[in-house]
């Protein structure tokens, strides 16, 4: 609506892209209510359809609509800004304290800054920080600060020469490598808590026959860093119950079938021809590269809107030719109408018909008004509701003057809400 003058009437369509995807379960909406209806019929005057497009392909309209606090700090140009904030670099970062002096793990950050990295004390000059494998590893390798000799069928603690402290509200796992893993050699558990500042030590196993040799540099674990659950347990009468409830400690004599479901992408189309995916065909996939059109004005037309039976259409008309005021204002609004001058605001004529805010306005007629009453309050399906809420279920489609004291008037006359109204004043 904010558009209508550019947008309506234009002979090629106006494409309107968005990365709310959600929109398209408004096609497969089996019955539409009130306000989805009158939507509707309002874009059945445009000729647009709307693609859908995942927000990583959106630059440019991320850029129409940038946040002010991106803007140039005060009056700095986009080059004499600082762009490269400690923020922007990763979570977990690994900073360097040289020396042997334990206390310059303990003293932390400064008072008002938030520690965000992982900061890393030599113990010997043959320690090597730990580094990744690639960019998207989820662990540090860890290396070996001395030569070591690991007995067949035996474990050996081995030094890498460094004291590490951890963020508060995280804590580092030591983990096996797969490398080695291969080779027989596995990892006992190991676990760096955040407060603790000692010399991180490795203790591998080895499960051959043979002695295992480890020399100075090479990479015998990998460092892992994790969150803290800190949820507090709570003691209960008795647990949910659940599919497998008592079956079996671990994975034994769990006593239930599970299958390996291969997840599959649907879109839904307004012709009900609905299509499977794969997940790796996201980017492969030509129809997938493609926008996805949720919505047009030619979906829009398929529906089938709601209608107003024409006997009901007929008692209307023949009830407003004994409302003069309703006449009166049919006439205004035809005379504006014929001298092309704009109508009142949420006033519309339609058929010989008045409409406000979208809804049929009625005519005072009682017989009218009670007939709609009784459709939104006394019928089953509509279950007796208040004053507020009748009003609203009525006033989705109608209107009349003085409407909400005539329904609450109604509402008040009603038997059966008298009869099971709790009485709540005192005897």
């Amino acid at each position: 609506m904010e558009w209508r003058h550019y947008l309506e009437g234009t002979e090629m369509p106006v494409t309107v892209y968005t990365d709310h995807q959600n929109l398209q379960y408004f096609l497969t909406t089996k019955v539409w209510t009130h306000r989805q209806i009158r939507w509707a019929q309002k874009l059945c005057g445009f000729n647009f359809k709307i693609v859908y497009r995942p927000g990583t392909k959106g630059g440019k309209p991320d850029a129409l609509s940038r946040r002010p606090e991106y803007r140039p700090e005060e009056a700095a140009t986009h080059r004499e800004q600082q762009i490269l904030h400690p923020k922007h670099f990763g979570k977990f970062q690994i900073a360097i304290v040289w020396g042997s002096n334990a206390e310059q793990l303990q003293q932390g950050l400064p008072q008002g800054e938030k520690e965000t990295g992982i900061r890393v004390q030599r113990l010997s000059d043959d320690a090597r920080i730990p580094t990744k494998g690639s960019n998207l590893a989820a662990g540090h390798d860890l290396y070996s600060s001395a030569d070591i000799n690991i007995l067949a069928n035996n474990r050996s603690r081995v030094k890498i020469g460094l004291a590490i402290a951890v963020p508060e509200g995280t804590y580092c796992r030591i983990a096996p490598r797969s490398g080695l893993a291969t080779k027989g050699i596995s990892l006992d558990a190991g676990v760096i808590d955040a407060d603790y500042r000692g010399e991180v030590k490795v203790l591998p196993v080895n499960h051959n026959s043979t002695d295992y040799e480890v020399r100075k540099g090479d990479r015998i674990a990998q460092l892992i860093v994790e969150r803290l659950d800190d949820q507090d347990w709570m003691e209960v009468e008795e647990l949910d119950v659940t599919e497998r409830a008592e079956k079996g400690f671990g994975s034994s004599g769990l006593g239930v079938e599970l299958k390996e479901v291969q997840p599959t992408i649907c879109f839904l189309q307004a012709d009900g021809n609905h299509q499977f995916y794969d997940p790796f065909d996201i980017n492969q996939h030509p129809i997938l590269r493609k926008g996805q059109v949720l919505l047009s004005n030619a979906i829009i037309a398929k529906a089938s809107l709601r209608k107003l039976e024409q006997d009901f259409v007929s008692s209307v008309k023949e009830a407003v030719l004994e409302d003069e005021n309703w006449m009166r204002r049919k006439e205004e609004l035809e005379t504006l109408t014929k001298e092309e001058k704009e109508l009142p605001k949420q006033w519309s004529i339609s058929e010989g018909l008045l409409y406000y805010k979208d809804r049929l306005f009625i005519p005072d007629n009682e017989d009218l008004q009670t007939l709609m009453a009784k459709s939104c309050h006394d019928s089953k399906i509509a279950g007796h509701f208040g004053q507020e809420k009748t009003q609203e279920i009525i006033t989705r489609d109608f209107h009349w003057k003085k409407i909400t004291d005539w329904v609450s008037d109604y509402v008040r006359s009603c038997t059966t809400c008298q009869q099971v109204k709790a009485v709540t004043n005192r005897d």
